[in-house]
């Protein structure tokens, strides 16, 4: 038995958090919660890959979160192009922490449609 990788999204429609998917393998649940995952679909409109780690809350960290960052000033931007992650706050860009609790989720900064 192998351990397919673990692929996390939150979900919006018309701008509003609807819920997450975890997509394992073929498999795909869909939680309201983030607690209770079931194998029906929710209907949204936008998805937002999960980052891989969690911050200081213990909360899984997504594109288009508002952080904090330990070592770093300032409200930072979490964004994912061109398969890489990175924050970035007006014209300067660092990498992400690959580690848990290193940053700190203060709001979003979703794109307008």
């Amino acid at each position: 038995m192998t351990n397919a990788p673990e692929i996390r999204w939150r979900l919006r429609h018309e701008g509003q958090i609807v819920g997450y998917e975890r997509h394992m393998g073929s498999r795909v649940w869909s939680s309201k919660d983030g607690l209770w995952w079931r194998g029906q679909r929710l209907e949204h409109s936008e998805k937002d890959r999960c980052l891989g780690v969690k911050d200081l809350n213990n909360q899984w960290l997504y594109e288009h979160d508002v952080v904090t960052c330990k070592g770093h000033d300032g409200a930072w931007l979490v964004v994912h192009f061109a398969n890489q992650w990175a924050l970035i706050q007006e014209d300067t860009m660092i990498s992400t922490p690959s580690s848990d609790r290193q940053l700190k989720r203060i709001g979003f900064k979703f794109p307008e449609n």
